[in-house]
C-alpha cells in the first residue's frame, strides 16, 4: 500500500504538471480532499520554499480514478507570500479549482499561541473501530481502509452504528494514516488535514441517522482549510468534527485538528450538496 505523499505525488508534464488519482481515496468518488491535496502538491512546485497557509477549493466535476493535469498560475508573488490558482482537468474536463497561499517559513508576528484541544486521553490508551464495525458497514468508503479512528468517547455506539445512533452530529476522535507518511514535507503533512476536513463532517452527519434515514450522499461543493502549524513528525492527530447545518439540498460541516503535543495544526469548513442515493 502506498501512502499519501505518493498518491499525491506530481510530476513535471511541458508547462504544467501530472498526476495520478489513486482508487486507493474512494469514497463514491475519489475524495475531494485527496484531489486538493494534489493541487496543493502542484502549488508547491512553484514555491518550493514556502510552506502551505490556506487553500480553498471549488469541485466542478467528478473524478475518476488515472492521470489528471495541473495547471499553476501565479496571482500574486513576494518573498514573504505567494498566491496561485491551480486548475485540475481530465480529458479536458475540469475537476476543480483551488486558490492556494503559500508562506514564507519562520515569519515574525504575534507570539504562539494555540486553540486549546479537547480533553482527550493518549491514543495509546484508546481502542480503535477496527475489527469493532459490523461487516460491510463501511465497504462504500474505501478512504476509511487508509485510516485508524480511536474514538474519545461513545466507542460502543460508534461501533453499532447505524443501529444505535448519536445524540448530536459531532465526531471526536484520534485518527492517523495508514501507512504513515513518508515525508516530512510540509505541503505532505497538509494533505493529510484536507482529506480529513474534507470526510469526517459528513460522517459526523451520518451518526445521527439510522439505516433507514440513509437515503441521500453529500459530494463536496466547496472545501476551505487553513493551515496553522506543520506537524509531519506527529503520527496521529485529535480530530473535532461537526456538522452544523443541514437543508435545501445543503449539508455544512466544520472540524479542527491537532498534533499529538496539543498544537492546533488545521481548521477548515466545507459544503456539500445532498443528492439521493441511486438503489
Amino acid at each position: 500500500m502506498t501512502d499519501l505523499a505518493s498518491d499525491t505525488e506530481v510530476l513535471a508534464n511541458g508547462d504544467g504538471w501530472t498526476a495520478t488519482v489513486s482508487e486507493d481515496w474512494m469514497v463514491w468518488f475519489p475524495n475531494g480532499g485527496y484531489l486538493a491535496a494534489i493541487a496543493l502538491r502542484a502549488a508547491a512546485r512553484q514555491a518550493p520554499s514556502m510552506v502551505p497557509a490556506s487553500l480553498t477549493c471549488h469541485f466542478l466535476t467528478a473524478a475518476r480514478v488515472g492521470p489528471a493535469d495541473l495547471s499553476v498560475r501565479t496571482l500574486r508573488a513576494s518573498s514573504r507570500a505567494q498566491s496561485l490558482s491551480v486548475c485540475m482537468t481530465q480529458d479536458g474536463s475540469v475537476v476543480l479549482e483551488a486558490l492556494i497561499w503559500l508562506v514564507a517559513p519562520g515569519i515574525d508576528g504575534f507570539p504562539r499561541r494555540s486553540r486549546p484541544a479537547p480533553p482527550a486521553a493518549p491514543p495509546a490508551g484508546l481502542r480503535s473501530l477496527d475489527g469493532l464495525t459490523p461487516p460491510g458497514v463501511w465497504d462504500w468508503c474505501r478512504l476509511w481502509k487508509r485510516l485508524e479512528v480511536r474514538p474519545l468517547d461513545e466507542l460502543e455506539r460508534y461501533a453499532a452504528w447505524p443501529n444505535e445512533t448519536l445524540a448530536e452530529p459531532t465526531f471526536r476522535s484520534w485518527l492517523r494514516f495508514r501507512p504513515p507518511l513518508t515525508s516530512d514535507q510540509p505541503v505532505v503533512d497538509a494533505g493529510r488535514s484536507l482529506v480529513t476536513i474534507d470526510v469526517f463532517p459528513y460522517i459526523a452527519a451520518l451518526m445521527i441517522y439510522g439505516p433507514g434515514q440513509l437515503t441521500h450522499y453529500a459530494p463536496t461543493l466547496s472545501l476551505s482549510v487553513s493551515f496553522h502549524s506543520h506537524k509531519p513528525a506527529s503520527a496521529w492527530l485529535l480530530m473535532e468534527a461537526s456538522s452544523s447545518f443541514s437543508g435545501g439540498g445543503l449539508l455544512a460541516g466544520e472540524v479542527a485538528m491537532w498534533a499529538e503535543d496539543r498544537e492546533l495544526v488545521a481548521t477548515g469548513i466545507t459544503q456539500m450538496l445532498c443528492r439521493p442515493r441511486i438503489r
